[in-house]
Order: structure tokens, then C-alpha cells, then sequence
């Protein structure tokens, strides 16, 4: 622990020290939030993202959250025999004609086929075939929001005791309307004429 009282952590060893401390520097006369290791995390991510973004081909197949570049190959394999198609400029084109991967699917075996399920992908550039579920299931993983950092978290934990705080003072003042208009109806004026009645001996 520092005077501060937070953790000296040491630097990732892929980051030269002075490098990481200017970072630190940085974070801290910002006012950021984040941790060095937040920062390093985040902007590891968004070079990444930008990276895959800035090598995607502008033309292909959005198959749902799929997205097919130009120049991907689609198989599918019925009665021990494989059909091909493939993806040209934002066309899925099999047997020479422009359809989706489930008509793909039908033409192939008939009704009663999932698609993803039934058809491989070899993207551009890759060696191996994916099933088209599985590519599927790795996009929804990838695309799962990082856990929010300390801060974000403490900024929803202020947001929710917050939003239950107003829900209480709410209530009570509910309640304390019910208590006023019950009090009110046994004042003089709201009471009957027979209860105010002088007792008689």
C-alpha cells in the first residue's frame, strides 16, 4: 500500500515501467476512474475491435449476427455427398441463383433442416471449417459487456439505492396522507350529528 493507500501494482511485463507510469500520470491528472490496468484492458479491447472492424470487407452476407465477408465458402453434407455455395459481393449463391441458408438448407435436404446447424463456413483466409452454430455461439460470447469497473459499479449501486431511496419517500408520504384524511374525517366538522350528542344522564 502507498500513502494514498492503493495498491502499487506492478507493471504488466509487456509494458516498459516508464510507459506504465505515464499512464498512470495520465489517468490520474484526467480524473479518470479507471486503474491503469482498467485503461490498459479497454484499450487493449478497442484496438482489437478496430483491428477486426478495419479488416472486414465491406461486401458480404449478414446472416443474422453472422456476418459472411465476400469470398466466404458455405458446405453442406446430405446423403454422403457435399453441396457448396458461396458468398459473392452480399449474395449467398448456390447452384447460380441468390438465396438465404435456410432455402440453402431445403434445397439441399428438404424441409426440416436448421441451417446452422447443417452448414459449415471457411472464411476468407482461414484453413478450417467452422460450423456455422458454433461461429455463432463464439460471436455472442465475444460480444458479452465486459463487467463494469469499480467505478461503474459503485455509479449503478448509487443509481439503485437511489432510485429505492425516492421509492420509500414515496411510500411514506402515501402513508402520511392516509393518516392525515383518517384524522381529518374525526374532526368536529366530519363527525355525525348524533356523535356529537351530549351525553345525557
Amino acid at each position: 500500500m502507498n500513502a494514498a493507500g492503493t495498491r502499487n501494482l506492478p507493471p504488466p511485463p509487456i509494458l516498459p515501467a516508464i510507459v506504465y507510469d505515464e499512464l498512470r500520470s495520465y489517468l490520474r491528472e484526467s480524473g479518470s476512474t479507471l486503474s491503469a490496468s482498467e485503461a490498459l484492458i479497454k484499450a487493449v479491447q478497442f484496438w482489437i475491435a478496430k483491428g477486426r472492424a478495419d479488416a472486414i470487407p465491406s461486401r458480404g452476407y449478414q446472416w443474422k449476427q453472422l456476418f459472411l465477408p465476400e469470398g466466404t465458402r458455405l458446405r453442406m453434407r446430405f446423403n454422403e455427398r457435399w453441396y457448396t455455395a458461396a458468398i459473392a459481393g452480399d449474395n449467398l449463391v448456390y447452384n447460380g441463383k441468390s438465396v438465404s441458408p435456410n432455402q440453402m438448407a431445403v434445397k439441399v435436404a428438404g424441409d426440416g433442416r436448421n441451417a446452422w446447424h447443417e452448414i459449415w463456413v471457411l472464411l476468407p483466409g482461414h484453413k478450417q471449417w467452422a460450423n456455422a452454430a458454433m461461429l455463432r455461439a463464439q460471436l455472442m460470447k465475444q460480444s458479452v459487456k465486459v463487467p463494469p469497473t469499480a467505478a461503474e459499479a459503485m455509479t449503478i449501486a448509487a443509481k439503485a439505492m437511489s432510485d429505492a431511496l425516492s421509492t420509500a419517500l414515496t411510500l411514506v408520504a402515501h402513508a402520511n396522507d392516509q393518516a392525515q384524511n383518517t384524522l381529518e374525517r374525526r374532526l368536529p366538522k366530519y363527525r355525525r350529528a348524533w356523535d356529537q350528542l351530549e351525553d345525557v344522564e
